[in-house]
């Protein structure tokens, strides 16, 4: 035993004589890095920091005006006007029942997802049989997903923060509060397994191995809240330095031939306008000045502003709403990158996580309880579908459209492709194009 902890010393000395001789400073020791943060376990690290993250988040959204901003911003950009359904089943008929269905049980809870998944780091959605053997999607609190349920099954099988894995490491089931924490009327109790097929966890893991999310605040909530306090701080030392109008230094002591309203050794003057005085010799008015270095000061904060947005994977003037020092160029391109990883996350955390897992189970609900009754091939016709994002507003209309034709023209883009990128269906599209030219026509005859 001694043997062994020798060398593991003597490794351990050669690895740090090998840092400080590589060159790379992130792996090196020194003084400068005395007190830096590290994550040693990062799986452990971020479920313990999910919690507390979460309730600071909460109160900076409610409270703090970029805070808010912050997650509305990224509900626009993950959900829009909403996600449109495109049912690949090949009769239309039906697979427009399908669509509006579809559509009508899940527009209503997507910007209440998308909102817990900015703010709270991860969202959770129920699947329930109602009594009219209907189906119903609720949005459950994250913290009803019971995190404090930490269990070992045996044979592999275990339970992490109230999400229960299988020996193959897959999600089987979630264990749930019958209430949300801090409901009023809650009845407290044990949580209640349900099969994973009936919940919706939508988060983006930063770790392999991540069990819950970490709320998209968390790099920037420290700076977030000190940023508040210091504009706070400037706002009310402006305030109260514009209180005073001015002082008068008078050695005498008889206010300097001033009058007003006298309050022991002290006097309060009220100036008129056009009004002239001459002081005795030696008295001085000397006049406050409100708002000196409030330049700086703003420059400061704005610079401040930057690296919260950049924090949050905003631009800056997304998250403020200040255009003052941008020209169309630089707006177009911090647009564009941001609109890059929208569309990202739109595919990876709505589409995939959410959308089209909660459609299978849809469908396959919808065929237990005898609404459909295809089999075999029949049933993969209702099982396939498309879901399209909802588009992007145009920056500069006209040329985006000549170059939307031209890409069309030149065999680059499909129509299809174009009209999805707006968000819309093309087969409304041509049905309304066709209508459209069809009420034309009739007026022409007419």
């Amino acid at each position: 035993m001694k043997l062994t902890r020798q060398v593991a010393r003597a490794a351990q000395r050669a690895l740090k004589e090998l840092m400080k001789r590589s060159g790379i400073e992130a792996g090196g020791p020194g003084r400068r890095w005395e007190g830096a943060s590290t994550l040693h376990a990062p799986q452990t690290q971020t479920l313990a920091a999910r919690g507390p993250a979460q309730v600071r988040a909460a109160a900076q959204y409610v409270n703090n005006p970029y805070g808010q901003r912050i997650v509305e911003a990224w509900v626009s950009a993950l959900v829009g006007s909403g996600w449109q359904t495109r049912s690949q089943h090949p009769d239309k008929p039906t697979a427009r029942d399908l669509n509006d269905e579809f559509e009508a049980l899940v527009n209503p809870v997507l910007p209440i997802a998308a909102r817990a998944l900015v703010r709270d780091g991860e969202a959770f959605l129920r699947v329930q049989i109602t009594e009219e053997a209907g189906i119903r999607l609720k949005a459950i609190p994250a913290e009803q997903v019971d995190p404090t349920v930490h269990t070992d099954l045996g044979n592999g099988a275990r339970v992490i923060a109230g999400i229960e894995f299988d020996r193959e490491d897959q999600i089987s089931a979630y264990h749930i509060l019958p209430e949300a924490p801090g409901t009023p009327f809650a009845v407290y109790g044990q949580a209640v397994r349900v099969p994973a097929r009936d919940v919706i966890h939508i988060f983006n893991p930063m770790f392999p191995g991540q069990v819950r999310g970490l709320s998209w605040l968390s790099p920037i909530l420290l700076k977030l809240r000190d940023r508040d306090e210091a504009s706070d701080a400037l706002l009310m030392q402006l305030k109260t330095a514009s209180l005073i109008t001015g002082f008068v230094k008078d050695p005498s002591g008889n206010f300097a031939g001033f009058e007003g309203q006298e309050t022991g050794a002290q006097l309060n003057v009220a100036l008129e306008p056009g009004a002239m005085r001459i002081l005795p010799g030696e008295s001085e008015v000397t006049f406050s000045t409100p708002g000196q270095g409030l330049a700086q000061a703003v420059e400061f904060l704005r610079a401040q502003d930057r690296e919260i947005a950049a924090g949050v994977g905003l631009t800056f003037e997304g998250m403020t709403g200040d255009l003052t020092q941008t020209n169309y160029s630089s707006a177009r391109v911090g647009l564009l990158e941001f609109r890059r990883r929208a569309e990202m996350l739109q595919k990876h955390l709505i589409e995939l996580q959410f959308l089209r897992p909660f459609w299978r189970r849809w469908i396959e609900i919808q065929t237990l309880s005898g609404t459909i009754t295809a089999q075999g091939a029949a049933l993969d016709d209702f099982r396939t579908v498309r879901f399209i994002a909802p588009g992007w507003q145009w920056v500069d209309p006209r040329n985006e459209v000549d170059a939307a034709v031209s890409a069309i023209e030149a065999g680059l883009k499909s129509r299809e492709e174009v009209v999805a990128g707006r968000g819309r269906d093309i087969d409304e599209l041509d049905e309304e194009i066709a209508r459209d030219r069809a009420q034309q026509t009739q007026r022409n005859a007419a």
